[in-house]
């Protein structure tokens, strides 16, 4: 992976502008009672009651000395746990847990150091992470931030790719303060079709060949609610807004450029960075298309993955509806470490196409994704079929219609506790934030956002709404359950790191805060980038937790997360990364 979807402190203050070995970690650490947390307790958080290790029997490793974050109800610390097959089995003080290591078992001296349960990413797209620099040619944001620069990595793959094939990229936001259009790139490609996703999914940019290999002209209709942006002539400029406008272009590929193999290279190549900063469990909630629904599966069948994994699939037409449920549920496997949750829709796009209530000076502010009545199907089909939905959802009109459709998909079949999710949920009306509580409903955000996006929020939406995004105080108050993700690779910085430090500061790169009222505590963060990840994924009694009985995914950190001051929190690395009781990542 390239350096540069690391945040350093530099960087974001610039900006804004295998068993466990005997590992010795150096001191560091510290204590204090842990504040509320923004997820409520839930009465299945605990895990299921475990035995204690019987007399003679010998836990599989120990970590002593420490400063252990456990993330349980009371918010409790402790100085040790023991792990035996590949579970939390006992936690307290250092006497109590020493007493169960025999003569097999692996000693980890902290020598202080703060330990807290493996972040779980909720909102990620861990193989789209993996196609980048593979598949697609990386002209990711910040490290890529001019035309040349553009430029020059498209040439690098032209000149190794036969003439009249696909030449593929991504990760652009934009260029000088505008999109980049098929001028830009027709002067590297003039043989090949290029077509460059940006880093948010919505948007791409294509070249004159790839427009006239589609068919896509002055004349060619605007494909309901996609965009083909034209230059004054009514030409199209190369720009494409939505999936519907991306999809002309994208059934074009040949079908070997994103095969099985191909798919399964992506999921298993992130694995190992997510592990180093000191995530344990994903939640991808983009599995579009079935190979890739498969190439988890399979992954998962030859016990291959090395970090947790939750998928959910994607339905960008109604009309992938028929059969879809069934087709999955024939080709799905689970265990501890993979699972299907249900189903995703996008009700809208990004900031410049998010559906609203008001009008907006982006691309377009009264169209969504969907017909209600398709959505309403959709949600009810895997809602009746036992599974969650994720909805894509930035404008808050687009959030009233995701509401709409789980309320009305929990009225016809009221089953208990679907937890069905709205995926950034960025603006909100206070009618909008009741019924989400009301509906139960898991709001799985990401406040990095402001960091990245704040600024052209602001020029879209103007600064009274800018300053309503991602009201994460207010949910918090509210009882409503949440849950964090990076949205990578959709988002610069992949790490939690970062993801904290933004839910604490909520500031633009043009450093301009953004209600800074609605700032959670470290704490809260911690706790939502851990049990509300769980929470958010039914596996609260499973995971995201240090207590007894759970899973043994956890990370010793460098520093102590609760202690240091904001900004530092971009320095925070993973000493040691633990699944289930396995080294997933240590330091060299």
């Amino acid at each position: 992976m390239s350096k540069h979807h690391h945040l350093t402190r530099r960087d974001f203050l610039k900006l804004s502008g295998a068993a466990l070995g005997g590992a010795a970690l150096a001191c560091g650490g510290g204590s204090k009672v842990l504040e509320l947390t923004a997820v409520p307790p839930s009465a299945g958080s605990a895990a299921p009651p475990i035995a204690p290790l019987a007399p003679g029997e010998a836990a599989d490793a120990v970590l002593v000395n420490g400063n252990i974050i456990i993330m349980d109800a009371q918010r409790s610390k402790a100085k040790a746990l023991a792990i035996k097959d590949g579970l939390i089995r006992l936690v307290g003080d250092d006497r109590a847990v020493r007493a169960v290591a025999g003569d097999s078992t692996q000693i980890i001296d902290l020598r202080g150091r703060t330990v807290t349960p493996g972040l779980i990413d909720a909102h990620c797209h861990l193989s789209a992470c993996g196609l980048l620099g593979t598949t697609y040619v990386d002209i990711s944001w910040p490290a890529i931030n001019t035309i040349a620069q553009m430029q020059a990595k498209v040439a690098e793959r032209v000149a190794t790719t036969p003439p009249g094939e696909w030449v593929l990229g991504a990760g652009w936001v934009t260029f000088d303060g505008r999109y980049p259009n098929k001028h830009d790139v027709d002067p590297v490609s003039p043989k090949h079709p290029v077509m460059l996703i940006n880093q948010g999914g919505h948007f791409a940019v294509v070249n004159s060949l790839a427009l006239e290999m589609a068919g896509v002209n002055a004349s060619t209709p605007d494909p309901g609610n996609g965009r083909f942006l034209r230059e004054a002539n009514g030409e199209p400029d190369g720009t494409v807004m939505n999936h519907p406008a991306m999809d002309y272009f994208r059934k074009l590929w040949p079908q070997d450029l994103l095969d099985l193999q191909a798919m399964e290279a992506s999921i298993l190549s992130p694995q190992a960075k997510f592990a180093s900063m000191g995530v344990t469990s994903f939640q991808d909630v983009y599995t579009r298309d079935m190979d890739r629904m498969q190439a988890y599966f399979d992954i998962a069948k030859r016990h291959e993955m090395t970090i947790r994994g939750q998928v959910m699939n994607v339905l960008e037409y109604f009309q992938e509806l028929d059969g879809r449920i069934a087709a999955i549920e024939a080709m799905r496997y689970e265990d501890d470490f993979m699972h299907f949750a249900g189903g995703k829709c996008q009700v809208d796009g990004a900031g410049e196409a998010s559906y609203t209530n008001e009008p907006h000076n982006g691309i377009a502010w009264n169209i969504s994704i969907w017909k209600p009545k398709d959505l309403n199907e959709v949600v009810r089909a895997f809602h009746d079929a036992g599974y969650q939905m994720a909805l894509h959802a930035v404008g808050d009109a687009a959030v009233d219609m995701a509401l709409d459709a789980i309320e009305n998909a929990m009225n016809k079949n009221p089953r208990p506790d679907p937890r069905h999710r709205i995926e950034h949920s960025i603006l909100n009306t206070d009618n909008a934030l009741q019924r989400t509580k009301d509906l139960g409903v898991v709001i799985s955000t990401q406040p990095q956002m402001i960091r990245a996006f704040g600024d052209g929020a602001e020029r879209i939406w103007g600064s009274e709404r800018m300053q309503t995004m991602i009201p994460t105080r207010t949910w918090l108050n509210m009882g409503v359950p949440l849950c964090l993700g990076s949205d990578a690779p959709s988002m610069p910085w992949w790490d939690p790191q970062t993801t904290l430090a933004a839910s604490i500061l909520r500031i633009t790169l043009a450093n301009k805060p953004v209600s800074p009222e609605q700032a959670l505590t470290i704490e809260e963060a911690m706790y939502a980038h851990t049990m509300g990840g769980a929470y958010a994924d039914f596996a609260e009694s499973k995971k995201g937790s240090l207590e007894p009985g759970k899973v043994a995914d956890l990370v010793v950190w460098n520093d102590d997360p609760y202690t240091v001051k904001t900004a530092d929190l971009l320095n925070l690395k993973s000493e040691l990364t633990v699944v289930g009781g396995k080294v997933v990542y240590q330091k060299g």
